[in-house]
């Protein structure tokens, strides 16, 4: 029964790094016609490492997303409101309002027989 597990055989390698006599790395490359190319290691690296612009990055978002992002947030301070409201009535706290008459202020004024009385409330 054959091992499930084993990997398949590799591929011969298309690039390795060799060195002469003198100690000059060189880059291998086999290509697919059959022919190998020699690269001086420095070379090949200076080559692979082109410059790279920096990218800026946005953070736009959609028209839409941030409308529904707004929202979202609004909904959750009311209902956030709310449920501390709950949770302060569930503790045994109650706000409980008492009306109070209104603050009126009379003005009375008089001259012989002619009086006036004004009310002014708040």
């Amino acid at each position: 029964m054959p091992n499930l597990k084993a990997l398949p055989p590799a591929a011969p390698a298309k690039l390795s790094v060799w060195a002469d006599q003198s100690g000059t790395p060189y880059l291998v490359q086999q290509q697919a016609d059959g022919s190998t190319t020699f690269t001086p290691l420095e070379t090949a690296l200076a080559q692979a490492q082109t410059p790279s612009t920096p990218e800026r990055v946005t953070t736009y978002r959609e028209p839409l997303n941030t409308l529904l992002l707004g929202i979202a947030v609004v909904l959750g301070f009311v209902l956030g409101g709310y449920f501390i409201g709950f949770l302060a009535g569930a503790a045994g706290q109650r706000v409980v309002l008492v009306p109070s008459p209104p603050v009126c202020n009379t003005h009375r004024s008089s001259f012989l027989f002619w009086s006036t009385e004004n009310k002014e409330c708040q």
